[in-house]
C-alpha cells in the first residue's frame, strides 16, 4: 500500500512524459521514480509487470499498479466521470479555462443548462500556475490550483455539468441545433458552443528541441523545476510576465536562472 501515486519512468519515455503531464494537470500528488538515476526500482518494475520492464509503471494508493495507461484509462481509475448525464444541452463550452468556467456560470444563472468538456484538468493553465498575484480579490496572492478549484466548486454550485479528461473531436450542424461529438463516442446536442480552447505552449522549431522535451526542455516549472533541484544552471526562454514567473520558481531550485529574451528588454510588469 501507498500512500500516494508512484510513477515509474525514464526522462527518454514519452508515454512516461504525458503520464506525467496528465497528473500534474490533475493536481494529482505524485512521486516519480527515475529508473535511469534509480535503477535498483528496475526490479520493482519487473516484479509488477511479470517480468516485463514496461514503462510508465503507475502504483495507485491501493496498491493497484497500470502500465502504459492512456490518459482515458488513467481518468477512469481516478473516477473522473466520462459521460455526460444528458443528450441536450443550451451550451456546450469546449475548454474547461477560467474563460470556460466563467461563461458557464453566468449562463447558469440564466438557467441554461450547461456542459463543460476539457481534455485534460479544468482550471487550465492558471491551475498549473504557482501564484497569482494580479487576480482581483485576492490582495495577498493566491495559488493557482486553489484558485481553479474555486472556479470548479462554484461552477458546481450552479449546476454547470463538467467533463475532465474528456475532449471535443466534432461540431457539425443538426436539425435539433449543434451536434457536438466527445473523444469517448459519446454525441450530445448542444443550442450553442463555445469554443474556450486556450492558449498552447510556443516552440523554439531549433534543431534538436523534439528530442529533447521531457529530457532537458520543459514548458512547465511547476511541474518539472524540483527534477532540476541543485543544477548549477537553468535557462528560461522569454522574458515576458510567464518567463520571469517560472524564472522566479525555478530560482529556489538552481543556483543560477538565466532568462534570455529576444527583445531589446524584457516585456514583463516592473514587479516581476
Amino acid at each position: 500500500m501507498t500512500e500516494q501515486f508512484v510513477v515509474y519512468g525514464a526522462q527518454w519515455c514519452p508515454d512516461c512524459r504525458r503520464s506525467k503531464a496528465f497528473l500534474a494537470d490533475l493536481r494529482v500528488p505524485f512521486h516519480y521514480v527515475d529508473l535511469e538515476t534509480e535503477p535498483d526500482a528496475v526490479d520493482t518494475v519487473l516484479q509488477l509487470n511479470d517480468g516485463k520492464q514496461i514503462i510508465p509503471t503507475i502504483v495507485f494508493p491501493d496498491g493497484s499498479h497500470v502500465a502504459e495507461p492512456t490518459n482515458e484509462e488513467l481518468a477512469e481509475r481516478l473516477g473522473l466521470p466520462r459521460s455526460a448525464a444528458e443528450d441536450t444541452y443550451g451550451l456546450v463550452i469546449a475548454g474547461g479555462g477560467p474563460t470556460a468556467l466563467t461563461t458557464a456560470i453566468y449562463a447558469a444563472r440564466e438557467n441554461i443548462r450547461t456542459l463543460v468538456v476539457e481534455r485534460s484538468a479544468l482550471g487550465g493553465q492558471a491551475g498549473t500556475t504557482e501564484r497569482l498575484d494580479n487576480y482581483p480579490g485576492f490582495p495577498d496572492g493566491i495559488g493557482g490550483a486553489e484558485l481553479a478549484d474555486r472556479f470548479v466548486a462554484q461552477a458546481h454550485r450552479y449546476d454547470v455539468e463538467t467533463l475532465a479528461a474528456v475532449s471535443v473531436r466534432a461540431i457539425e450542424p443538426s436539425e435539433d441545433g449543434i451536434r457536438v461529438r466527445l473523444s469517448t463516442g459519446q454525441e450530445v446536442i448542444a443550442g450553442a458552443v463555445l469554443i474556450a480552447t486556450g492558449s498552447t505552449y510556443r516552440r523554439t522549431g531549433a534543431p534538436g528541441e523534439d528530442d529533447l522535451i521531457g529530457a532537458g526542455i520543459h514548458f512547465c516549472a511547476t511541474c518539472d523545476g524540483p527534477f532540476y533541484k541543485g543544477a548549477e544552471e537553468v535557462v528560461v526562454l522569454g522574458g515576458g510576465n510567464s518567463g520571469f514567473e517560472e524564472g522566479l520558481f525555478l530560482a529556489q531550485f538552481a543556483e543560477h536562472v538565466t532568462i534570455v529574451e529576444a527583445m531589446d528588454e524584457p516585456r514583463a510588469s516592473r514587479m516581476l
